[in-house]
């Protein structure tokens, strides 16, 4: 869903440490009594969702040629990367490869810098001793140093430890990387920058509380991840968007916010902003699965404007 958040290195992130002032400012900590538990998780039905059986999808109208839609999940595992027969030759014949959005270089900074604050304040500051040495030690595991954490801001910490662990390229830059050895055509729907703006515009109360749920339940969400990586491979997204729903505080209406900012609001710009490549052909256009299904999703949405979805795979 939001799959290019974590794209970026450590070269980026001393560029971005080089570039903060390092004054103090001060704020009410949030401390283990603030936490709250996460829901159970469940896999119940619920509101069945319109395309939601394939991750591959074929998109056709009148007489284009047809192109191809394609749900990622940012994973580094090999049972995942590995691309499947249909998946590998929808890419293979295709002349534009479209991804959410590229890791340029520039952007790629500037996402960095977005990350960090700029004005003095500290990621400590809000947090006291306790919350902030469990916030350590899991960024630690994503291969971060205390150092680099000094003035992150809470809302980039929390995207960190959003995603699995894990080593190599992740699907979608593997679909990248094989588009450029390919020699095709390589857009982007949205950029870096853009994507980060969904959380850094948001208010510092309200990303403190999203970093806090997740490290006060780290535990129950990284042992998480591989259920939801279970479900991408059967290709269930009904089961993996119930999952993912439920595996949040639904109906809080923060994360209520946070998911039509990064889901509904987004599909319609992609859908905008894919138009040419679908009116071009033989595009294929790799994006976070949980954009394709429901009424609000891609698929739906193209659908109305009298584009004939197939499933594929």
């Amino acid at each position: 869903m939001l799959s290019n958040f974590a794209k970026f290195n450590r070269g980026y992130l001393l560029v971005a440490l080089l570039l903060l002032w390092t004054g103090h400012a001060a704020a009410e900590p949030a401390t283990s009594e603030d936490c709250r538990p996460l829901p159970t998780p469940s896999l119940e039905a619920g509101q069945p969702l319109a395309y939601a059986d394939a991750v591959l999808w074929r998109v056709d109208k009148e007489e284009r040629q047809p192109s191809y839609l394609f749900g990622t999940i940012h994973v580094a595992d090999p049972k995942i990367s590995t691309l499947s027969q249909p998946v590998a030759d929808a890419l293979d014949s295709a002349q534009v490869f479209v991804m959410e959005a590229l890791p340029d270089l520039e952007e790629s900074i500037k996402f960095s810098q977005m990350m960090y604050f700029d004005d003095g304040k500290k990621l400590r500051d809000y947090l006291d001793e306790e919350m902030y040495k469990r916030t350590m030690q899991i960024l630690e595991d994503y291969q971060l140093t205390p150092e680099d954490l000094v003035f992150m801001q809470p809302w980039a910490a929390f995207i960190l430890m959003s995603y699995p662990q894990g080593e190599g390229l992740p699907l979608d830059l593997q679909l990248l990387d094989i588009a450029q050895r390919n020699g095709i055509d390589i857009r982007g729907l949205e950029t870096l920058s853009e994507q980060g703006r969904v959380f850094s515009t948001m208010n510092l109360e309200s990303q403190v509380r999203l970093l806090l749920d997740t490290v006060c339940n780290y535990g129950t969400v990284s042992g998480e991840f591989d259920t939801m990586k279970s479900l991408y491979l059967q290709r269930d997204l009904q089961a993996l968007y119930n999952y993912s729903r439920k595996n949040s505080f639904a109906g809080d209406q923060l994360y209520e916010d946070l998911f039509k900012s990064l889901l509904t609001d987004r599909n319609h710009v992609m859908v905008e902003r894919m138009q040419p490549v679908l009116e071009a052909g033989n595009a294929f256009i790799a994006i976070g699965a949980m954009h394709l299904p429901g009424a609000d999703g891609i698929l739906s949405l193209l659908a109305q404007q009298g584009y004939t979805i197939t499933a594929v795979y």
